[in-house]
């Protein structure tokens, strides 16, 4: 847990689920705080928000300016760069790849020495079976260059989520609690701790599905592909 102890709630909800993680645990944290109010499938900012807020808590409540949905909001330029700012902190940690490493390493490594390797074999320069094994070899690194977490950055999430894994249980959460709690269990947290709130402000599936809502926390997070609504 070293590596995710000094993180904030937010950072810990990119870590677990991207864009959309960080943005709902920050949206969890402005609501405990008092300062969202639900419509139909959109919230509006109410009060004033504390100095101890998070960089991406305040570019959230900066940003609703009058009622608008969650994906609307996280597409706000200022949203958008305090998601670039938790994701540059979280690369400068170690706990998340580059955009450079996931995309271009494994483009270089799966499409040009294959090609090389090829040629190499018809010039009856390498052994078939050798050009083979290191073709093999090479598509491993790049496979394993793919996730968007590091092997730290994968260990530090679930040391947390074994950390506070009682925080839905307890009776009373502070702010940072709550986002912490959505940040490490997603939905299933959202429902469990505020579940009218994520209803009506649209935090489930945008607002456009009804949700039953249930306060158990063995389904998914965030789904297995959420990214593609939020960059």
């Amino acid at each position: 847990m070293d590596d995710a102890a000094p993180l904030g709630a937010t950072e810990i909800g990119w870590l677990g689920g991207g864009n959309r993680g960080a943005v709902m645990a920050g949206l969890a944290m402005l609501h405990a705080r008092g300062l969202l109010a639900p419509g139909v499938g959109r919230i509006r900012r109410i009060g004033s928000l504390p100095r101890d807020a998070e960089p991406l808590e305040r570019a959230l409540y900066a940003a609703l300016y009058g009622s608008l949905g969650p994906r609307e909001l996280a597409s706000q330029k200022r949203v958008r760069r305090a998601l670039r700012d938790v994701r540059r902190s979280l690369v400068e940690r170690g706990l998340v790849r580059a955009t450079s490493r996931r995309v271009l390493i494994p483009v270089l490594l799966v499409a040009l020495p294959p090609a090389l390797l090829a040629r190499l074999v018809a010039l009856n320069a390498v052994d078939v079976t050798e050009g083979l094994v290191a073709v093999v070899v090479l598509v491993g690194i790049a496979v394993w260059f793919l996730p968007r977490r590091t092997v730290a950055g994968a260990q530090a999430l679930a040391a947390a989520r074994v950390r506070y894994g009682d925080l839905v249980e307890r009776s009373q959460l502070e702010p940072v609690e709550v986002g912490l709690a959505v940040a490490l269990f997603g939905t299933p947290a959202l429902l469990a701790l505020m579940p009218r709130f994520a209803a009506d402000g649209g935090l489930l599936d945008g607002g456009r599905s009804s949700i039953q809502l249930d306060s158990r926390l063995d389904s998914s997070r965030w789904g297995t592909n959420t990214d593609y609504f939020w960059n």
